[in-house]
């Protein structure tokens, strides 16, 4: 039998495949250049044509996982939906994540090593995002709107270990409360909104 060459891209792309299975199996310390290298069958050398250390490979992994999810969740949600239904989604595709890829991912944000910086700015990116869409949605001043988009990060992490196998009843739960403290901070510091003609 003869072995096919890959392509660069391909062979990259097995390195990470390696170094998610050694994440999944032992965690994210246990990912060594050998043990990736070995995984895959190739030497050492090969490696780090791809990746200049170990932490860069650790890096494009969490960088590929992060953007298989902003992908799938932008299909999930359309650009015109409303900020509830953004919450539901997103938290919709977080579950479904957290079944499909879960372990992978939640040990890659929960790095307390060399991702730990990536982990805050993704987390950071993320508060950003949604602090974006409280202000458009409910006319909130910019400070109130971060730190309500933090919690909500934060919170839904947390809410997300306590998974009970009922998803919809927690999707529910956190999009009502998330929507509820929205509307509440709104009508404190909310800027007035133009009423809507007909």
């Amino acid at each position: 039998m003869t072995q096919t060459r890959l392509k660069g891209a391909e062979r990259r792309e097995r390195f990470l495949d390696a170094a998610a299975q050694i994440v999944i199996e032992q965690g994210v310390a246990a990912v060594t250049m050998d043990g990736v290298a070995a995984l895959t069958g190739v030497t050492k050398a090969l490696g780090y044509r791809y990746f200049s250390d170990r932490d860069d490979l650790l890096t494009a992994l969490f960088d590929r996982e992060t953007q298989i999810y902003v992908e799938r969740l932008a299909t999930e949600v359309g650009p015109t939906s409303s900020f509830e239904d953004w919450v539901r989604g997103a938290l919709k595709y977080w579950c479904r994540r957290a079944d499909e890829r879960g372990e992978l991912f939640m040990r890659l944000v929960r790095d307390c090593g060399p991702l730990a910086e990536r982990a805050r700015a993704n987390r950071k990116a993320d508060a950003d995002g949604w602090a974006l869409g409280l202000q458009k949605a409910f006319g909130l001043p910019a400070r109130q709107a971060r730190q309500y988009a933090w919690f909500m990060v934060a919170g839904t992490a947390g809410a997300l270990d306590a998974r009970d196998g009922d998803d919809e009843a927690m999707i529910e739960a956190i999009t009502l409360a998330v929507v509820a403290g929205a509307k509440a901070l709104a009508k404190k510091y909310g800027e007035p909104r133009p009423a809507k003609t007909s």
